[in-house]
């Protein structure tokens, strides 16, 4: 009788296991293909990170070509205003 009963318990564990294995399977492939997903997404974050990057190298570039108008601008601004200004011709009176 006992070994009937470890003849059962031998089969049952064996049906367990081949339940498991199966539930293991699916959740196995579920985590490959969130993998693949998550691959796919970082690959497509770091080709939007290499773009943001050249377009922050180009405005940076911009940018201190405005800076730099900016300061030509205030420089002359400075000295015309250092500069007397021409006096207008006084208007000729009107004959009456």
């Amino acid at each position: 009788m006992t070994q009937r009963m470890a003849g059962s318990l031998l089969v049952l564990t064996l049906f367990l296991i081949a339940g498991c294995g199966q539930e293991l399977q699916k959740e196995n492939e579920a985590l490959k293909a969130q993998i693949k997903t998550a691959q796919e997404e970082n690959a497509s974050l770091k080709g939007k990170l290499q773009s943001l990057e050249a377009e922050k190298s180009t405005l940076s570039t911009t940018i201190e070509g405005l800076q730099k108008q900016v300061a030509l601008l205030e420089k002359s601004l400075e000295a015309a205003k250092k500069k007397p200004a021409p006096k207008a011709p006084t208007p000729a009176p009107k004959p009456k």
